[in-house]
Formats: structure tokens, sequence, C-alpha cells
């Protein structure tokens, strides 16, 4: 079964499995991303109420200053030390200038003239008429304190705060202005010495859009125009509130949150920087980010494994399937079935092809042991049990062989393996084994046996005919030699000398005739042939003088045309005389019946190492086939024996070189044969006529 389905599996778990855990994590870090801004948001506004409070509690101070100055100069005479003459200002002392918040108290009549201060070192004379906080109280009376935006001051050489109120006369007329000089961070002093992050920053703004007094870390400023900003804009559409954005100055995003203050046209900012708030969230999400990372590696490496494995449990699946159908293939060709025996149990196991030799459906089961034993007659019954107890006892490999007796009647025999299993003590508790039918075996070993005997017989057959066909033209040519010699004797007219020749000419084919005997010893021998360099045309002369001999070819013409580069070859001389003997006679006996016959010897170099030898003539063809023209005992003579061309391709292979016949396209035919190339050619003339009689 395939574990693709098992795999798509295993990565849409895996894959929802990630999926749920980046979800997790980007949840996780929204949630405390969000959290960190609320808690920072609620902080932000604790400390905008509280930094609202110190600076309204700051100017309701000098409101209950101005207020009392006020009352005590509209007292006249009583309240001198407050009404002194503009060449002459009073001193303003007590209780109301100790306060180490403000710089200084002063006041000037209706026309600006300063007549009562607190401090030293103004002159006489000096006016504000000029001065913003005095030209707001002259036009009207609002009744409220002024807050001046910050002014550079020449006395204090820095940027002062004025706190203004209107003195009236008796009647309601203006009477002049009473001032209080601040420093602008005195509004800011509530976070001075608090714990703040340098990046913090807190503002008293106008709305105006002047900055009264602004702190950011430790530098403190004053007099910013912010008329347009952020700022500015969410103050005016909700007096107190919180927004999110970047500052005007450093352009970073902040959280400000921003109060408005009651009675006063003045409001109040805190911001803290959002890289800051969120940074504990950040260092949480790269950790969340990090795990959710190191789990989807691990659950894609997990995945990856489990489909890796999943995928080398197929192949090799499929590699087990694929051993098992050659093995099943193998044991129906080999007839070979397997079996198993538990010893303990009794149950008995056999394989679909064992079942298939017993003609059982491999659906009804194994049989069991005493079932497969009445498969057997006496004799293999006995033999397989004494096998199984030798496997028993000596725990060693038996082999037994027996008759099987099938249901349809059919009896064949088998053979069968026997091999023990042991325990962890080495004792026998399994026996299994193979179950081979080797009728078929049995059988063709005793066609092996008849067929050897066979062809011994029809070797000897082979070599008595070919001594016979080989014998018969020596053996012929000395009885021709000694009755020619023996009728010249009877008739006196032959020399003594010409005897001589006729009884060495004779001797001779006596001992060709040795030498064909010796050389079908040596092919059945096997022994190495006498291999040496050999001249073609002295194989030619001499096949064209054992022709002669006989007067069967009176009229053979042969023509030579032998190449300068194949005049030699390598071989045995004799034998390849004996291929040469046996075709030339063969072409004689093709042009008996031809008005003119005609032979051609030729030879050429076929490659650097090989030299072809043909015999050509006009004669009929063959009419044989290919396939039985060299085959033994195929002959179209009435007389012959059908081994010439035979035994000329077994010389030939047995050079290394072959053998083939050709039909010419004018007629005749050609028998060619290749043989090694001798290292030098033999020198004679390229062409010859020489005639056989």
């Amino acid at each position: 079964m395939s574990s693709r389905p098992m795999r798509a599996l295993v990565w849409g778990f895996c894959a929802l499995l990630i999926a749920g855990i980046w979800w997790f994590a980007a949840s996780q870090v929204a949630f405390e991303r969000s959290q960190a801004i609320t808690d920072a948001i609620r902080q932000n506004e604790n400390r905008t109420i509280a930094f609202e409070i110190y600076v309204r509690r700051t100017l309701e101070a000098a409101d209950l200053v101005t207020r009392y100055a006020a009352r005590r100069f509209q007292l006249g005479a009583e309240g001198l030390e407050f009404a002194g003459t503009p060449d002459r200002p009073a001193l303003i002392a007590g209780q109301i200038v100790q306060s180490g918040t403000f710089l200084g108290i002063s006041i000037a009549n209706a026309r600006g003239e300063i007549v009562g201060t607190s401090l030293r070192r103004v002159l006489p004379r000096y006016s504000v008429a000029d001065h913003p906080a005095f030209r707001v109280h002259v036009a009207r009376d609002t009744g409220a304190l002024f807050v001046s935006p910050p002014i550079h001051s020449r006395l204090a050489g820095q940027n002062i705060i004025w706190l203004t109120r209107r003195l009236n006369h008796g009647d309601g007329s203006f009477a002049g202005v009473i001032a209080i000089n601040i420093l602008p961070d005195q509004f800011t002093a509530f976070y001075r010495d608090a714990q703040v992050d340098a990046t913090d920053v807190m503002s008293v703004i106008g709305l105006d859009g002047i900055a009264r007094a602004r702190r950011s870390g430790g530098v403190e400023t004053s007099g910013e125009d912010m008329r347009g900003s952020v700022v500015m804009r969410n103050q005016l559409a909700n007096p107190n509130g919180t927004h999110i954005g970047p500052s005007i100055f450093d352009g970073q995003v902040r959280i400000f949150s921003h109060r408005r203050l009651r009675d006063y046209p003045l409001f109040v900012t805190y911001g803290i920087t959002e890289a800051k708030v969120l940074a504990p969230s950040r260092h949480r999400a790269s950790i969340l980010f990090g795990g959710a990372a190191l789990v989807s590696v691990v659950l894609g490496a997990l995945a990856a494994f489990l489909t890796f494995s999943l995928s080398r449990r197929d192949r090799r699946e499929g590699e087990l399937a694929r051993a098992n159908e050659r093995l099943r293939e193998a044991q129906r060709i080999g007839q070979i079935g397997d079996w198993d025996y538990d010893i303990a149990t009794g149950a008995v196991y056999w394989s679909p092809q064992l079942c298939a030799q017993f003609e059982r459906r491999p659906e009804d089961g194994s049989p069991s042991f005493e079932g497969f034993l009445s498969y057997l007659d006496e004799d293999g019954r006995a033999a397989v049990l004494h096998a199984h107890q030798q496997a028993l006892a000596t725990g060693e490999t038996q082999e037994v062989e027996y008759e099987v007796r099938l249901p349809s009647g059919i009896e064949t025999l088998h053979q069968s393996v026997i091999m023990p299993t042991f325990d962890g003590a080495g004792n026998v508790v399994r026996l299994h084994g193979t179950d081979q039918n080797v009728s078929a075996r049995k059988l063709l070993n005793q066609l092996q046996t008849q067929v050897a005997h066979l062809s011994r017989v029809e070797a000897m057959n082979a070599m008595a005919a070919t001594l016979a066909h080989e014998l018969n033209q020596p053996l012929t040519a000395a009885s021709n030699y000694l009755a020619g010699s023996k009728r010249r004797l009877r008739l006196g007219s032959m020399e003594p000398d010409e005897l001589e020749r006729a009884i060495a000419d004779a001797a001779q084919q006596v001992h060709l005739a040795a030498d064909i005997i010796r050389q079908v010893r040596e092919m059945v021998s096997n022994q190495p042939k006498a291999v040496a360099s050999v001249s073609v045309s002295r194989i030619v002369d001499d096949s064209l003088s054992l022709l002669s001999v006989t007067s069967a070819y009176p009229r053979l013409k042969v023509s030579r045309h032998l190449a300068a580069d194949a005049k030699s070859v390598k071989g045995d001389r004799i034998q390849v005389q004996q291929v040469m003997l046996n075709v030339l006679r063969n072409a004689c006996d093709a042009t008996g019946k031809v008005d003119h016959p005609e032979i051609v010897i030729a030879t050429r170099r076929e490659g650097p190492t090989s030299v072809v030898i043909s015999v050509s003539d006009n004669g009929p063809g063959f009419s044989q086939p290919d396939s039985i023209r060299f085959s033994p005992f195929a002959t179209t003579k009435k007389s012959g024996l059908g081994l010439g061309l035979s035994i000329s391709r077994t010389i030939i292979e047995a050079h290394g070189g072959r053998i083939w016949i050709e039909d010419l396209p004018e007629g005749g035919a050609c028998v060619a044969f290749s043989l090694p190339a001798a290292r030098r050619a033999a020198e004679r003339p390229p062409t010859e006529t020489a005639d056989a009689g």
C-alpha cells in the first residue's frame, strides 16, 4: 500500500501545527504589544494628571499672592508697603516673597511704571507699559491671572514668564498691574528630581501654541512655537486625551497624554517613546517568533524525516515485492517451493509454488506434515522421516529425494533440502527448506547421457569416414604408381631410373597417408598444430601434383593470381594443403561436364593480419543452402561422403580463420577461406598458369 496519503497527512498536520504556532505567536505578540501600549497610556495619563496638578497649584499659589497684594494695594495708606513712587519704588518684603518658586513680585501703576517690587536692582522710573503682560490688562478686566509667553529679560538674562493680574481703583478704573515673575523651569520642577527616562518629554503649552516650559531629559527650554502641530490639533479637538505620533523636534514616535488646566488657557502634555514602551514586548516577540521558527524547523525536519522514512519504506516494500515476485518467478521456472515446519505447534507453511507443485490451491491452505507424507510412497516417507530425525539430532542440513504421486495420478521426483532453526539455547525449534521437482532434470541427465553415447559413436563413425575419405587419394596415387610401374616392367619399356622415381612417388604418397593419419589423431587428441610460414604457391603446386596423379581431370586448366602481399600464410602445411586439395577436387568435379572448364586460384590481403585464398570455377554452382553446405555427410555426388567441406571448415577455424561460399553472378561458384598472414611473403611470380595434366 502506498504511503502517499500518509505523507500528505504528515505534511498537512505539520503545516496546520506550524500555522497554529505562528498564529499563537503573532496573537500573543499583538496582545502583549496592545497591553504594553494600554499600560503605558494609563501610566502616562497618571503622570500627566500629576503634572497638571503641580502646574495648577503653582499657578494657584501665584494667583493667591496677586490677590493678596492687590487687596493690600487697594487699602491705600494701610498698604503703603506695596505702593511706592516711580522715583522710589516700594520694596516688597515679607513671607510672600520668600517662596523659592517665584523670581520676584512687581507692581506697576496705570502708566506702567514700577511703584513696588521685590527686586532690589530695579532702576527708578522703570516702565513695563510696552510689556504684553501689562497691555493685556489695559483694554479690559478679565478678572483672571494672565500667564504670559516666555519673554527674555534684560535683568535676569533669560526667559521669564509673567503672571499678572489687573489692579483697579475703588470705582473700578484701571489702577495698574501686579506681576509675579517665574522661571519656566518652575513648571517642570516636579519631575526634576524624579527618575524619568532621558527620552521623556513634558511641556506646558498655551492655547496660543507657545510653549511656556519644555523639558526633554535634562534639557529645559521654553518659547517654542507649536502652532499647527499634531499636539495642538489634538488638544483643540479633545482637551484631555492621548495620541501616538512623531515629535516635531526629534521625530521619535511617542505616546503623548495632554490635559487642559481649568481656568487657565494652558494645557500640559507628557510623552514617552513608543520604542521604550514596546522594548520588553519586542524582546518577548523575538523570543516567541524565534521559538516559533525553531519549532517550525523541528516540525519541518520531523515531517521530512517521516516522509523520507515512509518513502524509504515504500521503496523497500517495492523492492521486497519485486524480490518476492522474482523469487516466485524463479521458483516457478525452477519448480522450487519453500516450506516451514514448527516442531512445537506442528504448523506447516507451504509457498504458493509448492502448493502448485503438489496440485493444491494456495487458498486451501498448507497441509499438515501427515498430509504431506500421504503424497509419498513407503520408501519416500521413510527417507523424509529419517532426514528430519537427522536434522533434529545433528542440527545439520539434510538432503533427501523421494517420489511424489499427485492427485492427478502423475508421478514426479522431488529433491528437498531440510535446514534446522535454533532458539537461544541451541535447540532446534523449526525446520524449513525447499522442495524442487527434479523430474525434468533427471530426464535431461538421462538424455544427455544418451546423447553423449551417440556423440561418441558418431565421432568414431566420422573419424572412420574421414580416414577413408582422406586416405583414398594418397593410397590410390601410390597404387597407380605401382600398377603403372608393374605394367611397364612387364612390357620391358621402363628404365631403372624411371622405376626408381615411380617407387619414390609411391613412397611419398604412403608418407602422405601417414601424415593424414597423424593429423586426424592430432585433431582427436587436441594437441597443438605445427604452425609455420607456408608458401601459398607451394601448397597450390603440391595440390595440383596430387590431382595430376589421377586421370580423372585430364582437361583441367588452373590459373593463379597471387597478390604480392598475400603469398604466404601461417599454419600447418599439410592441413592447409588438405583444404586446398578438397576445394580443388570439388571445383574439378563441378567443371567436369563443362566444355571449357576453368579454375582460378587467387589471394588478396584482408587487413594487416589476414590473407584470403579463393578458388573459383565456371561450373553449375552449389544447389544446397548455406546451412547444409558445410554439414557432415552433405554431398551431391553419387560416390561422395560429404566430408570434404566439413573437414575443411574444421581445419580453417582451428587456424583462426573462416571459410565461405559465394555463387558468382556470371555462373559458377567461389570457395574462399582466410588464414593468418605470415610476416614475410614468399617470393613467387604474381601470375602463373599450370595444367593439371
